[in-house]
């Protein structure tokens, strides 16, 4: 690792440990960013999406469509698959190992002196960074929750609400009214606000804090009329009324979703902004991509890497195998503590041929152990490993033409697949 990397590997990393006490709120970030001359406060129209389901891959389309319009685009999200560097985008490429370094060097003795976290501080480079590029559009993915994270120290013009479901509930809370609560604090006066699909207690929480801002909105769900879906291994086509035909190539209804979340954004910008064209809304749409989102390693036998780590991505990913794959599947699973185990059991067991269970090497990781005595009470084969490497040794194994092998769980254990394995 460079000394940058092992810097930001030095502060505390929640992704990483989560026995580490430490008190989120945002005053001791405020105060650092003060520090180094606020620049969340000079970002260019920035657009915050939060939710527990879809977020990265709506701001993937979101980032796609302006840059399909030859706008230039900042893009911030988490977790990285590869490299930290993943994570701060400007025109589609990461930053460089070089501007990295610049700037943790820059912010090196302030994230000292204001004991900031790893997430923190690749927020402020994030910030740092763009406010030199100076994209026409900045768009930040919500790390955890809404109203407590990093990002939601910005003034957006647009403010997205993915579904909200239960994930990282020791910290948001146990009901979705206190989740879409905390993601709820990312909308702000002044503006438009975007609303996926949601549970009625969910949208109730978001509506009343539109109430309160007083702000424009677009419930997607009841905007957009879709008609003529065709899904299949190699994306998508749909048709939304008055808006025409798209195409995406990421899998699954829930993709389509993200999509309009995405075409909700772009229309209200494109009041505003001339350079904003239907064409480039549509190639945006089309060409967007993603990594370990039902993503396609192999054709035959075939191979699918999903980031699947909470009960509403693992019913995505469940749709994915039952509506448009159709085979039952030999499933790599790996989780990380915290996470709905059980429940995603149960949502992936009746598309599954036989699970092998393993573990990623992230600290965080749930031993294939603990996963085993979770799965014994379902009745189904299951074996396990300590690696994914072995994890994926033996699902290749049985892995055939009629049986696709789908690796899933958390991010950490899609990363390290996809470093093992090879994409088509």
């Amino acid at each position: 690792m460079s000394s940058a990397e092992n810097f930001l590997a030095s502060l505390i990393d929640f992704e990483r440990n989560t026995k580490v006490n430490y008190e989120f709120k945002l005053d001791r970030f405020r105060s650092f960013l003060h520090s180094i001359k606020d620049p969340q406060d000079k970002l260019n129209n920035v657009i915050i999406i939060a939710g527990t389901k879809g977020k990265g891959s709506t701001a993937a389309f979101i980032d796609s469509a302006l840059r399909a319009c030859q706008l230039k685009t900042g893009l911030y999200t988490s977790p990285h698959i590869f490299s930290a560097r993943e994570r701060i985008k400007f025109n589609g490429g990461k930053i460089s190992q070089n501007d990295l370094s610049r700037l943790v060097n820059k912010i090196k003795s302030q994230a000292r002196k204001f004991d900031i976290t790893y997430f923190e501080a690749m927020t402020a480079i994030a910030f740092l960074f763009f406010l030199e590029k100076k994209p026409d559009y900045t768009i930040l993915e919500v790390g955890l929750g809404g109203r407590l994270d990093a990002t939601n120290v910005v003034k957006p013009i647009v403010s997205v609400i993915t579904r909200i479901g239960y994930d990282h509930t020791n910290i948001l809370g146990k009901t979705l009214t206190k989740i879409a609560r905390e993601k709820t604090g990312i909308i702000k006066s002044k503006a438009f606000v975007v609303i996926s699909a949601q549970r009625p207690s969910a949208l109730k929480i978001i509506k009343q804090k539109i109430r309160k801002t007083k702000n424009r909105y677009c419930e997607t769900e009841k905007e957009f009329e879709v008609s003529s879906i065709v899904n299949n291994i190699k994306g998508s086509r749909f048709t939304i009324r008055n808006k025409g035909d798209f195409e995406t190539k990421m899998l699954g209804n829930h993709q389509i979703e993200n999509a309009l979340n995405a075409i909700a954004v772009l229309s209200y910008l494109k009041e505003k902004d001339l350079r904003i064209t239907d064409t480039g809304v549509k190639l945006g749409i089309k060409t967007a991509q993603i990594p370990a989102r039902c993503q396609i390693i192999s054709k035959n036998p075939l191979i699918i890497v999903d980031g699947a780590h909470n009960p509403e991505s693992a019913q995505a990913l469940y749709k994915v195998i039952n509506d448009i794959i159709k085979r039952k599947a030999i499933v790599v699973f790996g989780a990380s503590q915290g996470k709905s185990v059980k429940e995603m059991f149960r949502i992936l067991v009746p598309i599954t041929e036989k699970i092998i269970l393993t573990q990623s090497i992230n600290p965080r990781h749930i031993a294939a152990s603990q996963l085993a005595e979770i799965l014994a009470q379902y009745k189904i084969p299951f074996i396990t490993t300590n690696s994914v490497k072995m994890a994926i040794k033996q699902g290749l194994k049985l892995a055939n033409k009629k049986t696709p092998l789908v690796i899933t769980g958390s991010f950490y254990v899609a990363s390290e697949a996809l470093k093992i394995l090879k994409p088509v």
